[in-house]
């Protein structure tokens, strides 16, 4: 990953005070303050004391990125300023931490870097505006920071125009939408045994991404043993949304910053595809994974490198709980 850089070294030039703004190539700078406005965020009197403030008690060493939702952003992508991105974000694309202040959850997204130096978010952006309940002319702040190549944005809003927001979502389902449920030959009764409330109760805790394609598995006892516990992808899954050929695929977890690298296993004579049994043993034994357990695989799209999310959950006193 490209280092980010200290904002002390890519100073603004020519600003005569704190107040005098520069526009550079689609943003706007503030000498002093330490933040920068992407075109067409204009603040208020009060919101810039409020922004001000903040400023002051966070002191943060990378310049908070400030825009103004609209109809892309809300639509599912956010793109950063090609000045901003160059100076202080990675030059290559890279999954990224999502966080709101003073909440423990998570998202994570995948940081789309063009050709032209400006940067995107929209794999998981738009769960993101969802369960944190973002409008149009909200104004979000970005506080990034780096730590050992990981890059996390702590994302500040200015609820209507009005006042900073860090609350709790009211929601966590409101990223939720319906899908079918595909299963392996061997695993296809077992899968099919949940019931359409069942399925109903799991791809609402879910939070799955819209356009993207999930299947489910029931854990069997060789899928999370030691030995010979090689799951299977459906056939018809496969065909569709997996390369035919032998690769490598990141699996992630919600709320998790970890990632498993595991090797797919690809054989056209056998018709076999699946996770080989050393690399998904780790993830197995990392994620305490039990038979019986439901697992929710949610194949990303957008991103360069293959990617699933699994989502995780255990049948408790007759209802499914998603585990962490």
């Amino acid at each position: 990953m490209t280092p980010l850089h200290s904002p002390s070294t890519r100073s603004a030039e020519g600003a005569t005070s704190p107040e005098v703004t520069m526009y550079t190539g689609g943003l706007r700078a503030t000498a002093e303050t330490r933040y920068v406005l992407a075109t067409g965020c204009n603040l208020t009197t009060s919101q810039r004391s409020e922004v001000d403030a903040l400023v002051k008690k966070v002191r943060p060493v990378i310049p908070f990125y400030i825009t103004a939702m609209n109809k892309t952003s809300m639509s599912g992508s956010l793109v950063i300023c090609k000045d901003y991105a160059a100076k202080y974000l990675p030059h290559k694309d890279q999954f990224i931490t999502l966080c709101r202040p003073h909440n423990s959850n998570i998202w994570i997204d995948n940081l789309k870097v063009f050709t032209d130096g400006s940067c995107m978010l929209s794999v998981g952006w738009s769960c993101f505006v969802l369960q944190n309940e973002l409008r149009e002319s909200d104004i979000c702040l970005f506080e990034v920071s780096e730590s050992d190549g990981e890059v996390t944005m702590v994302v500040h809003s200015l609820e209507g125009g009005h006042h900073l927001q860090g609350k709790e979502p009211e929601s966590q389902n409101k990223c939720s939408y319906r899908v079918k449920v595909e299963a392996t030959e061997e695993e296809e009764s077992d899968a099919y045994d949940l019931t359409g409330e069942e399925q109903e109760e799991i791809f609402r805790s879910a939070m799955i991404q819209r356009g993207n394609p999930v299947y489910v598995a029931v854990l069997q006892e060789n899928h999370v043993s030691s030995r010979n516990n090689l799951p299977t992808f459906p056939r018809e899954f496969a065909a569709k949304h997996v390369a035919e050929r032998s690769h490598d695929i990141l699996l992630l977890r919600p709320n998790r910053r970890e990632k498993w690298c595991v090797k797919y296993y690809y054989h056209s004579m056998m018709r076999i595809q699946g996770f080989s049994y050393r690399s998904w043993t780790k993830f197995v034994s990392d994620n305490g994974l039990h038979e019986g357990h439901v697992c929710v695989f949610e194949l990303m799209k957008g991103v360069c490198d293959a990617t699933m999310m699994v989502h995780v959950f255990r049948k408790f006193n007759g209802s499914f709980v998603l585990l962490d």
